[in-house]
């Protein structure tokens, strides 16, 4: 039996996916074929290829052509209009370096200061936006994909799975349905883990379904264990895939294959979920395996050379489950059916030791839900002991015994970051979230990771029932006070997850109404109201409020392409390297220079300047925007306006009727006296001052000589 297990975009590009690794570990162990395929990376390679790149391009002038056909832009094509004339200007510089911005996330110089990463990572988000833009209202981002369709209403995934205006991913799958066919699997697995991927794994089963009616497609993966009890809400997919699997994989994919291999029936296969009759049919697993008996992940076959890291990282596990297991809003425990286990100490450093004799790495990521304190201390001195040079990260709790001697012995012990979920900073708040946190053991915790030169991510959301605007407010003061001995923050707003404890027991938290979303049947999420606090919109927008703030939205960070990048950036900006600091001080100096001698000054045009006219102000079509008349019958006049912009710097600046005729004759042959004496006085004053501004904002070059 050949068994191809995939891994479908959008996610995390900078490591290989440890789900299809371990489940193809374990098959492997017993004699079966299997073959893995990242097509989540190489949508990547692909999506941001110069031939793509261009592809796009066509797309946004067409559109673009026909949008400016009118005398008139209607508001319901503002937004569109925006986005396709802001990434026009853009087209010349991102074809030709978003490519090597790319490849450019797999150099280890680019890590050596946040500048020169920044600069790739922008690139790359920008060509993502690029791509987006040409197939609008697609939103393409690190670890994000949507569409105008709703992953989370069936008949939306179903349409969006052949709508090749929107789906992006469609020729790329086209592009590489040989190298599947070729595999002749009998069994595809495909791991659906977040809504991001549920467009794109159910597009993906669609293609394969007509060219390999007779291999078994199953889905599994983190997102589909939260339909338990509600299987009949995965019936509209049945067309397209032949079964289910929920919960851990290895021993249904095991059972399933030697089913299918002697012709048995499928209903008797424990933990698969068939649609064959009126009802589902679901014959429960048995009970989970333990991690003590399962081999180390196998990433054989994965393009382990090909992941946008400066480094290969490698996921593994120390544990399944949560060793909590409490806290109030999270549903989490459901992918482990609530049962933790553990693998000691000494089991995760051999199977770190065979990872890195087998593919060369080490450097590691723990993807347990939560590093249990004792396991990841005692992998720590393990790995001083031996002298490996092996580094870690991953998630863990806020606990007393993370005390400043243990957070030195884990730096020792190869640790670069610890991910933690605080949630709130509030205790009251805290309790009520059943979180067994206290504000100050955080304060503690955070400041020792500081002393030890551990690099910290730390989650929190606002808007847990109750929560007033007051203890939000002291979550903030918690952040700005620990600006310090926080690497980066993950701020969002809550969610009402429907198999939670707050789910479970409402008027505990006093949630007053609690309504599924109306139409969106693959929604694992619920609509509520509170009886008390912030309300649901409240908090969203106080999320939105709080990114503005300097001491909160510096430790954001969007520019990042993956969380995981923080490892190998220095621990705190300032530690930029020095020739960083030395590029900002030349360009400094450039942009002060004194106009009063203007025969010594030639100017010229900086690289990724676009002098251009665009049909429609677009400052005009955002102000429309910001006043929200999509649906307004209103439309905006057609007024032709001259702009400059800067390609790397994305600063767009209107120009006035003569602007374009006054950039023209920079291009260093000319001094700036020459090119102003043949205006007159009064005009020559504006044109002064107006390559003046240019300079400052570095749309010019204006370099003095004797």
């Amino acid at each position: 039996m050949k068994t191809l297990l995939v891994f479908p975009p959008v996610s995390d590009p900078s490591h290989p996916p440890l789900g299809i690794a371990s489940l193809a570990a374990y098959l492997r162990q017993k004699d079966l074929n299997v073959t893995l395929l990242d097509l989540n990376l190489l949508s990547y390679w692909y999506l941001l290829s110069e031939e793509n790149l261009r592809r796009s391009a066509e797309r946004i002038r067409a559109r673009l052509s026909e949008l400016q056909s009118g005398n008139r832009l209607s508001m319901g094509d503002a937004e569109e209009y925006r986005l396709l004339a802001e990434n026009s200007l853009s087209e010349e510089h991102i074809v030709a370096n978003a490519p090597s911005a790319l490849s450019a996330l797999r150099d280890p110089a680019i890590y050596a200061g946040r500048s020169q990463y920044g600069r790739a990572a922008n690139l790359v988000r920008r060509a993502m936006e690029f791509v987006s833009a040409a197939h609008y209202p697609v939103r393409w981002y690190p670890r994000g994909f949507s569409m105008s369709y709703l992953p989370t209403k069936s008949g939306d995934v179903l349409r969006a799975a052949t709508d090749s205006s929107q789906n992006i991913f469609i020729p790329f799958y086209e592009s590489c349905m040989s190298q599947i066919t070729a595999v002749k699997p009998d069994i595809i697995g495909i791991s659906i883990n977040y809504y991001c991927q549920v467009v794109p794994g159910i597009t993906l089963a669609s293609m394969l379904r007509g060219r390999l009616k007779r291999s078994f497609i199953v889905v599994g993966g983190g997102l589909v264990c939260f339909f338990e009890g509600g299987w009949e809400a995965l019936r509209p997919f049945s067309d397209v895939i032949d079964g289910l699997i929920p919960y851990e994989g290895e021993m249904p994919l095991l059972h399933l294959a030697d089913s299918l291999q002697r012709g048995r029936d499928l209903s008797g296969v424990p933990g698969l979920v068939r649609f064959d009759g009126p009802s589902a049919v679901y014959s429960p697993p048995g009970p989970p395996p333990d991690p003590k008996r399962l081999p180390p992940p196998d990433f054989d076959g994965l393009p382990l050379d090909k992941y946008l890291a400066p480094k290969l990282v490698l996921p593994c596990l120390a544990s399944r489950g949560c060793y909590w297991g409490r806290c109030a809003f999270c549903s989490h425990d459901q992918l482990y059916r609530g049962r933790f286990r553990k693998k000691a100490a000494q089991q995760v450093l051999r199977e770190m030791r065979w990872l890195s004799d087998r593919f060369h790495a080490n450097a590691f990521y723990l993807t347990d839900e939560s590093i249990p304190p004792s396991v990841a201390r005692a992998l720590a001195r393990g790995i001083a002991r031996a002298g490996a040079p092996y580094t870690w990260f991953g998630e863990c709790r806020f606990e007393t015994s993370l005390n400043s001697e243990m957070l030195a012995e884990l730096k020792a012990g190869g640790c670069s970051m610890l991910i933690f979920g605080l949630e709130s900073g509030e205790k009251r708040v805290l309790n009520l979230m059943e979180k067994g946190i206290a504000p100050e053991v955080a304060s503690e915790v955070l400041r020792g990771c500081e002393r030890a030169g551990i690099r910290t991510f730390v989650m929190f959301f606002v808007g847990f029932p109750t929560e007033t605007r007051d203890e939000a407010e002291r979550t903030i003061e918690f952040i700005e006070a620990h600006r310090g001995s926080i690497t980066h923050i993950a701020f969002t707003n809550f969610i009402l997850e429907m198999r939670s404890a707050v789910h479970a027991h409402p008027a505990t938290y006093a949630v007053v109404t609690i309504n599924r979303y109306p139409g969106e049947d693959l929604k694992i999420y619920a609509e509520y109201s509170v009886g008390e606090g912030l309300t649901a919109q409240e908090a969203i927008a106080f999320v939105d409020e709080i990114k503005n703030r300097p001491a909160v939205g510096s430790l954001i960070s969007t520019y990042l392409i993956s969380r995981m990048h923080l490892t190998f950036l220095p621990v705190k900006e300032e530690q930029a390297g020095e020739e960083t600091r030395e590029e900002v001080k030349e360009d400094h100096a450039t942009r002060v220079i004194d106009f009063s001698r203007p025969a010594e000054i030639f100017p010229t045009m900086a690289d990724g300047l676009v002098p251009v006219t665009m049909p429609f102000n677009l400052e005009e079509v955002r102000d429309h925007l910001k006043k929200d008349q999509r649906g307004s019958r209103a439309s905006i006049r057609k007024r032709p306006t001259n702009y400059l912009f800067h390609a790397q710097t994305e600063k767009l600046v209107e120009v006035g009727e003569d602007g374009l005729l006054l950039i023209k004759p920079c291009d260093g042959r000319y001094a700036l006296s020459d090119i102003l004496s043949v205006l007159n006085g009064r005009n020559r004053k504006v044109a002064l001052q107006f390559y003046r501004r240019l300079c400052q904002e570095g749309f010019l070059l204006c370099e003095r000589q004797p």
